[in-house]
């Protein structure tokens, strides 16, 4: 019990089994989070009886060992608990970090899928595209991104394709789709699968697409021949490279090519008679059932993606399945062709999963940035600007003419000492706060309010006279006066002293007029504090 009390306090992922057996002790919460699975439901999961627990007894405790799961790699490190009953072993499970050789060969493998990979932005120009691609265009990448499809296709094509990827970019769409592309330089026409999500920038908006498109001109060449004959028929689709068949009314197979007696590990023999059901089993068997069931209620070609569940992998297909007539016109069977489009959708995965945490990464940098940004530029303790941000943006509002006269209020907190003396350094510091929650509240959004240091503050006042400004401060002083008596009765009377000078009449530039307003605030505390006090005009 102390044992998993202690593990259940890590915020590290760790597994406790025992070392008899390996059988199953304790799992920790940080490792049902690290591997997105129910503390409740992993001693009986496929997780840890087939694919976890074979990693440990492969493995040898003094390294560190791979494993896999939901196309994650981690990596396993153990240690040894010894205990008067028996041996634990505590396996700490950490995300496996990608090498530079794993990144390249990443980008190597898109270069390599056989498919067009490429991503636009929201103008629908190319941010990316592959080697294959580049062959496509015969450009190179630096000539590919930056423009658009306009510029490789010609303007009947390039519109159609951004009539395509409009709401893709602009509702955020997914769009699977075939596009029949003219293709200029090759004088021909091009049929493609394509497969077009949306990009989203570090703020959650839409910046653009990704998309996999798969060249199936050959494939419709086919389809247009399937009619030909069944002899130039069986040849024809046996060298194929698709997973071909056909199947009755009562979706029974009729007929499988070469390669679907491979994907089936069985002769066409055995498969033909067969339904879903007798083939895949229940689940599997009704999904597959389901879009069959379609082609024959509507009576027309039908296109879908179908998945087919081991457990060791989930695969996807692209299947076009098309209606055939009988010499009577009715609707008898139909054919099928499925292309194996795993490594799309496996790619798909990992560039969406790379994406989002390369969007974390940025947020969790722009937040640092925007932490050290507030440190440098506002006081820590009441959250005004400080003085530094002051003095390196108050002349813009003297020497901008166009804002009219600029004003200032000095603001000191009458014996503020004596208050820190008598309530203490945390009531002196709640008062402070509460001055500055005052001010705030009493000037415009184009006002700054500083703390200029200590109980010292200072209010710049753009367009501004110098009547407003102290009319501004005598109601400051007066609002600081009622908030400090109903908040902190213990310090009832505290006051504040205010000097207010502006420019023209005292200058031109921050530092005269501060000058000014500095010694209209001396003059305050002078007459006896608790008032407000314009400086002496500048003899002309």
């Amino acid at each position: 019990m102390q044992t998993t009390e202690l593990f259940a306090q890590l915020k590290e992922a760790y597994l406790i089994v025992r070392e008899e057996d390996l059988s199953y002790v304790y799992i920790n919460d940080a490792a049902c989070k690290l591997l997105r699975i129910n503390r409740d439901e992993f001693p009986a999961s496929s997780l840890w009886k087939n694919h976890l627990r074979s990693a440990l007894q492969s493995c040898d405790i003094t390294l560190e060992t791979p494993f896999f799961h939901q196309d994650q790699h981690y990596t396993l490190s153990i240690s040894t608990l010894a205990s008067d009953t028996e041996t634990l072993l505590a396996i700490n499970i950490n995300l496996a970090v990608p090498s530079e050789d794993t990144l390249h060969n990443f980008f190597n493998i898109v270069d390599h899928l056989g498919a067009y990979v490429y991503c636009k932005d929201k103008n629908f120009n190319y941010t990316y595209a592959n080697q294959r691609v580049c062959e496509l265009f015969e450009r190179s990448i630096d000539e590919i991104i930056g423009s658009n499809d306009l510029v490789f296709f010609g303007p009947e094509t390039g519109k159609a394709l951004q009539a395509i990827d409009q709401p893709v970019i602009e509702q955020g769409e997914t769009v699977e789709t075939e596009e029949l592309n003219y293709v200029p330089h090759l004088q021909q026409h091009r049929h493609y699968l394509a497969v077009k999500k949306p990009l989203y920038d570090k703020f959650g908006n839409r910046s653009g697409l990704f998309g996999i498109s798969t060249d199936i001109t050959e494939q419709k060449a086919i389809q247009q021949q399937l009619h030909d004959s069944e002899r130039k028929l069986s040849t024809i689709l046996d060298n194929v490279g698709a997973y071909i068949f056909i199947k009755n009314r009562e979706r029974r197979f009729t007929y499988i090519n070469r390669m679907t007696e491979a994907l089936f590990q069985r002769k066409s023999d055995e498969i033909v008679g067969m339904n879903n059901f007798d083939l895949l089993g229940p689940e599997q068997g009704e999904e597959f059932d389901r879009t069959d069931r379609q082609v024959f209620e509507n009576e027309e070609q039908l296109t879908c993606i179908e998945t087919f569940i081991t457990p060791e992998e989930t695969f996807y297909y692209w299947t076009v399945k098309i209606p055939m007539r009988n010499d009577q016109g009715e609707i008898d069977s139909y054919i099928g062709i499925s292309t194996d489009i795993t490594e799309q959708k496996r790619l798909e995965n990992q560039v969406r999963k790379s994406n989002a945490q390369l969007q974390q990464t940025i947020a969790e940098i722009n937040h640092l940035k925007d932490e050290l940004q507030q440190q440098a530029t506002h006081d820590a303790l009441t959250g005004l600007y400080n003085r530094r941000f002051l003095e390196e943006h108050a002349n813009i509002s003297f020497t901008d003419h166009t804002r009219g006269p600029t004003s200032i209020l000095m603001i000191d907190v009458d014996h503020f000492k004596k208050v820190n003396d008598l309530l203490g350094h945390k009531i002196g510091d709640e008062i402070l706060k509460l001055l500055s929650n005052v001010m705030t509240d009493e000037c415009r959004n184009t006002d700054l309010v500083c703390r200029y240091g200590g109980e010292e503050f200072l209010i710049l006042l753009p367009n501004t006279t110098i009547d407003i400004s102290f009319q501004k401060a005598e109601w400051i002083r007066k609002r600081y006066e009622q908030a400090v008596s109903k908040h902190f009765p213990k310090a009832k009377g505290n006051s504040i002293s205010i000097g207010v000078a502006a420019s023209p009449d005292h200058g031109n530039q921050f530092e005269a007029v501060y000058q000014a307003a500095d010694k209209a605030l001396y003059l305050a505390k002078q007459q006896g504090r608790n008032k407000s006090v314009i400086a002496t005009r500048s003899k002309t």
